[in-house]
């Protein structure tokens, strides 16, 4: 399906700029505007190395809740879907980037009041995103539309992309919801390397209430997944459909620092992107917000449930993820963590995801869950090994199981951050 290119028309918020699209912004100039995006988009130099910008999620005419917040009666029950942005280079121009996964004392990307302020998020300044309605938060305030909603984002990660580039992921729970009279939006993302050139891609979303005011009632409880019936069954047709969108293949992925010095800031810093549609409507369990769970710390929009991962802490127990219980993804080496904790290879890792969220496809109304999760760990690969095979497994509440796999290169760069200058 082709995404739509019309465009609603803002007022002139800034003067139009000499040379725009090819070299008219610095990656920390913050008179970048939606404006200027537009007219950038209408006249970047064909040929160009710009960045290569895509929005991955949500698909292009899906269907997302339009979430429970209203102005001054804010609630976490948002939109409830994954924002997913990937960002290729062509050169060896860099971009600007510290790639972070939710584990202390870095605690991921976003910037409350950075988002506050519509201001560029400090850890990735060369990105910019615009919605074209405005947001109301999950404390009833209000983000208009035309604010800079980059620092909004959870995660960064990075993988080698063949060639002299590098391509960049950024992901983001939108926990924010849209007005009331609102019934479709369209998202811009872009991204400015260190040569001050663009990319820039928009996807258009429609509003739909129709199961649900929020993210969160698109997909079934987690109380509700059978546990029994986790990674049982064979691939079948009506079984979710199961894609591992990130890394995308032939890339290469940095393993991670592998001593001592091994911490969230220098580990592989890989950035995992897997879907599941629920293409027989059975529903797949998911706690989108990973508020709820018993002994939770985290805030609204994460779903991180690292004390499932097997450790002396809690006597080498493993277990699911409890706000996304179906959800199986291993790899075929162990699992060094920053605490020196080995996860042995075939170990369930889906406990260490990031965020998670839900959207409802344009075409057959079946509702296809996104999750994220940046590897701040170190993977741990045998000498003559030359890859790493990633291998993810949904399992909907009636038993099907879907699976995929990718089978990944090695890079000579130790951690994810050393593709990216660090900001």
């Amino acid at each position: 399906m082709q995404r739509r290119q019309e465009w609603f028309i803002l007022p002139v918020l800034a003067a139009a700029l000499v040379g725009v699209g090819t070299a008219a912004f610095a990656d920390n100039d913050s008179t970048l505007t939606h404006v200027n995006i537009l007219q950038s988009r209408n006249d970047a130099a064909r040929g160009d190395l710009a960045p290569v910008v895509r929005i991955v999620s949500p698909l292009a005419d899906a269907r997302v809740a339009p979430g429970e917040s209203r102005v001054g009666a804010g609630t976490p029950n948002g939109t409830g879907f994954a924002l997913n942005v990937e960002v290729v280079t062509r050169d060896q121009t860099p971009i600007t980037a510290r790639e972070a996964t939710l584990a202390p004392p870095v605690f991921g990307i976003r910037h409350v009041p950075e988002l506050q302020q519509g201001r560029q998020n400090p850890d990735v300044p060369g990105l910019f995103v615009f919605f074209d309605c405005d947001l109301i938060t999950p404390d009833g305030t209000v983000l208009r539309k035309g604010t800079n909603l980059a620092s909004a984002f959870n995660v960064a990660g990075s993988d080698d992309t063949p060639g002299p580039g590098v391509t960049l992921w950024l992901g983001w729970h939108v926990l924010e919801s849209i007005p009331a009279n609102v019934r479709e939006f369209t998202i811009t993302v872009a991204f400015v390397d260190q040569a001050r050139r663009i990319g820039v891609d928009q996807v258009h979303v429609r509003v739909d209430n129709s199961r649900g005011a929020s993210g969160q009632a698109l997909t079934p409880e987690p109380a509700t997944f059978p546990n029994n019936l986790q990674g049982s069954g064979l691939d079948d047709p009506n079984a979710p459909e199961v894609s591992l969108i990130a890394p995308r293949v032939p890339t290469s992925i940095a393993l991670g620092t592998q001593g001592a010095d091994l911490n969230a800031t220098n580990g592989s810093l890989l950035f995992l992107h897997v879907t599941a549609l629920d293409r027989s409507g059975a529903g797949i369990a998911v706690n989108e917000n990973g508020v709820g769970r018993p002994g939770s710390t985290f805030p609204a929009g994460i779903i991180l449930d690292n004390g499932q991962i097997p450790s002396a802490a809690n006597g080498f127990r493993a277990g699911p993820n409890r706000n996304y219980p179906g959800l199986v993804v291993t790899f075929d080496v162990p699992l060094r963590q920053a605490n020196g904790n080995i996860v042995p290879a075939g170990t369930n890792l889906a406990p260490l995801f990031d965020v998670a969220g839900s959207e409802r496809d344009a075409l057959t109304g079946a509702v296809r869950t996104t999750t994220d999760w940046v590897v701040g760990a170190a993977l741990q690969v045998p000498e003559g090994k030359t890859s790493v095979t990633v291998t993810a497994h949904v399992t909907d509440n009636s038993g099907r199981t879907g699976t995929t796999k990718s089978v990944l290169s090695i890079s000579p760069a130790v951690s994810g951050q050393d593709l990216t200058p660090n900001p």
